[in-house]
């Protein structure tokens, strides 16, 4: 799909105005830091080196995260997308939760279906290293409010939205499992931070300390608390440290793109310049293309519009532009995807994503974020983009297993 796409955009089929390369780079690795020999992380993390025959257990800029997050710095790893940022977290967490069986970790996650979809990738590393799946949980507003203090009991890493924890959590201090959850907090985790600016990110900053103030009153009586281990994860803010410190009012040690050791595939930009009023005569043809060459591999497309959104995947590969979306989600190749679906179906159409059954998506900016598709080879743009950072965020979602193409 990859060469046959690239030729087609070297003819003269398509109007392609610009085109660069950006280039491979191998990976570069870096040792086990010490101290996660002292759980059973240490050992976890070589025996899964040796078993998917990697070169070194951890990339470079992982390393050197975990040797900062041992020394109990905060840190802040802004490197790029599928980078492995996650792995460095949840290897404090569960290192943590293993040495100190009373702390807990508070994992914030911008997006409901976000933090869904990465709970389940906390599941899988506790089973792998004989946690129990009942210690990891989540709190949203898709979560009952009868279940949430049981959730809390139970589980040491606790996956929440922000804005559940502002209007649930911080409104019921003076509940005493609600009290014991926060004094017992060891490390905050934020997530795709690129996303707590404006508003979003005032409100964000208000609630960083109004939940570190409770924790520090709550410790006051016990005289040698530890502070609040604070570290954030981003592939797309360009002053990491700035902007950590602006929402926490902490320092924070920045492992950026120069440690970055993650492999990068090649890829290719292009630009494609059509008459007003054609974009969807345009796309509709490159995705034919594509799923016409072959059946491995898949497509992204992003639209800023939710009707257009579900108009050109019901144009590509699925015969008529009457189907609903219950009649797709069956067998379809190409699906589409936004905010506002149900719970049900969005999960539906994630799960054929992640199985790689589906040949191609067309997706609202609900796609831009950290959900891990893995097969995907090409990407599309109708229009520009609202802002770079939007941009590098959906170049991010394709080519995480092989060269790739975005247009």
């Amino acid at each position: 799909m990859y060469n046959s796409l690239r030729h087609l955009l070297e003819g003269d089929q398509f109007g392609v105005v610009e085109r660069f390369d950006l280039p491979g780079r191998s990976s570069r690795h870096g040792d086990i830091p010490r101290f996660l020999f002292d759980s059973r992380l240490g050992l976890y993390l070589h025996r899964k080196a040796k078993e998917e025959n990697w070169p070194g257990a951890l990339w470079s800029h992982q390393a050197e995260a975990l040797v900062a997050l041992g020394r109990r710095e905060n840190v802040v790893i802004s490197t790029g997308t599928a980078s492995g940022k996650s792995l460095v977290f949840r290897t404090l967490a569960f290192h943590k939760c293993l040495l100190e069986q009373g702390s807990r970790v508070l994992v914030f996650y911008p997006l409901k279906a976000l933090a869904a979809d990465q709970v389940r990738g906390w599941k899988e590393m506790a089973d792998a290293i004989g946690i129990p799946e009942e210690s990891i949980g989540r709190i949203d507003g898709s979560v009952d409010i009868r279940e949430r203090e049981a959730v809390l009991d139970r589980a040491q890493v606790v996956v929440m939205t922000p804005d559940v924890c502002h209007a649930w959590l911080m409104s019921r201090l003076s509940l005493p499992i609600i009290k014991k959850f926060v004094r017992s907090l060891s490390t905050l985790v934020m997530d795709e931070a690129h996303t707590l600016e404006g508003v979003f990110g005032s409100n964000f900053a208000f609630l960083i300390r109004r939940l570190i103030a409770a924790r520090n009153h709550l410790l006051q009586d016990e005289g040698g608390a530890s502070p609040l281990q604070l570290v954030a994860a981003t592939a797309t803010i360009e002053n990491p440290a700035e902007h950590l410190k602006q929402l926490t009012g902490s320092d924070f040690n920045v492992v950026d793109h120069h440690s970055d050791g993650a492999q990068q595939h090649e890829r290719i930009v292009a630009h494609i310049e059509c008459a007003e009023g054609e974009e969807f005569q345009v796309a509709t043809a490159l995705h034919e293309h594509v799923l016409q060459d072959g059946t491995s591999g898949g497509f992204i497309t992003f639209l800023d519009s939710r009707k257009g959104v579900e108009r050109l995947a019901l144009q590509s590969g699925n015969g008529q532009e009457t189907q609903t979306l219950g009649d797709l989600l069956g067998g379809a190749d190409v699906l589409p995807y936004r905010a506002g679906y149900d719970a049900t179906d969005r999960t539906r159409i994630e799960q054929r994503l992640k199985a790689g059954t589906l040949r191609g998506i067309v997706s609202t900016s609900a796609l831009e974020l950290g959900i891990d598709i893995p097969h995907l080879t090409v990407g599309f743009n109708i229009g520009v983009p609202t802002t770079r950072k939007a941009y590098r965020q959906r170049l991010g979602r394709v080519g995480r297993s092989g060269p790739d193409i975005m247009d």
